[in-house]
């Protein structure tokens, strides 16, 4: 088996890829909350796995302010860089799905709830 083949293999797990193509995620569940909920994803060009963030747009059709005060955040968490904080790679809006997808880092050993 070539690396092509292994390529063509993996991309077939993906349930969606991110409109650059760069990103497939898969269709585990890491965690879920009540307006997000986050899948296990990778990033094809670095070759690592990542977190797939994605917030349905229907929990927030009762309050534009809510909706306005998250894409603010997604916004402050483009700007931040620190060893400290985690990663954040790429956002996009997906009109066929109306959800709000973004691509962090993705941490494995636990949640802050421990």
């Amino acid at each position: 088996m070539n690396g092509e083949e292994s390529f063509v293999e993996d991309c077939s797990v993906f349930v969606e890829i991110d409109p650059s193509g760069r990103y497939g995620r898969y269709d585990e569940i890491l965690g879920k909350g009540a307006s997000k909920t986050v899948y296990r994803a990778f990033d094809e060009y670095e070759g690592i796995e990542v977190a797939w963030n994605q917030v349905k747009l229907r929990n927030f059709t009762r309050n534009p302010e809510e909706l306005e005060k998250f894409f603010r955040e997604i916004h402050l968490l483009k700007t931040l860089n620190h060893q400290n904080i985690m990663k954040f790679y790429t956002s996009w809006v997906d009109t066929n799905n109306l959800s709000i997808n973004f691509v962090t880092e993705l941490f494995t050993s636990g949640t802050l709830r421990q």
